[in-house]
């Protein structure tokens, strides 16, 4: 096995646990692997798994400056990284926290989501099944704010369709697609 996949893997492992800032994942790593890893070959597996979206950065860690009250620079090792679980219960977990008090949960979960749909909407651009897309932040608000001004009936039929289409799983349906004819043809979003 090659060891840049090995190390992709165990980043992915070590973020399944928690979220982590850049310098206390190379330290997992590299205490519980007992590997020597070179901070280029830590960077480009990092950059690997963002690029694929398989990771987020989803915050900074400020603590690693000690206390220093004027920074004048951004260091990378308090980058902190989060894995993007893109299963249908994370998802569905994810757009039930849009509607939580908690302004953060809010926030993360926006971020997670927005993310994951990025994501699949560049795929079906690649596809060619949707064209002429406009920001796909923008496309993603306006889903959730048509879903949210529905009756509380509809209103959970479509965040079950979202979840499923954001979800990694395979099969025939076009939940994705289905979501976006739909919203189009409720004169909703321009595609």
């Amino acid at each position: 096995m090659p060891r840049n996949y090995k190390l992709k893997e165990l980043i992915l492992e070590t973020l399944d646990e928690k979220e982590l800032s850049k310098k206390e994942l190379l330290g997992h790593i590299m205490s519980n692997s007992h590997m020597n890893i070179s901070d280029k070959t830590f960077n480009e597996s990092l950059m690997s798994l963002l690029k694929d979206g398989k990771i987020c950065m989803i915050g900074y860690d400020f603590s690693i400056y000690n206390d220093v009250k004027r920074i004048q620079s951004i260091r990378p090792d308090g980058i902190i990284f989060s894995l993007v679980k893109t299963d249908f219960f994370e998802i569905e977990s994810l757009i039930k926290k849009l509607d939580s008090g908690n302004e953060e949960e809010v926030r993360n979960s926006s971020y997670k989501l927005k993310r994951i749909f990025r994501n699949k909407i560049n795929e079906l651009e690649e596809e060619g099944i949707i064209q002429n897309v406009e920001s796909a932040d923008t496309l993603f608000n306006r889903i959730v704010y048509y879903i949210d001004s529905q009756q509380d009936k509809q209103k959970k039929i479509l965040n079950t369709k979202l979840a499923w289409s954001l979800s990694d799983v395979e099969g025939d349906d076009n939940f994705l697609e289905d979501i976006l004819k739909y919203i189009k043809a409720q004169g909703v979003v321009g595609l």
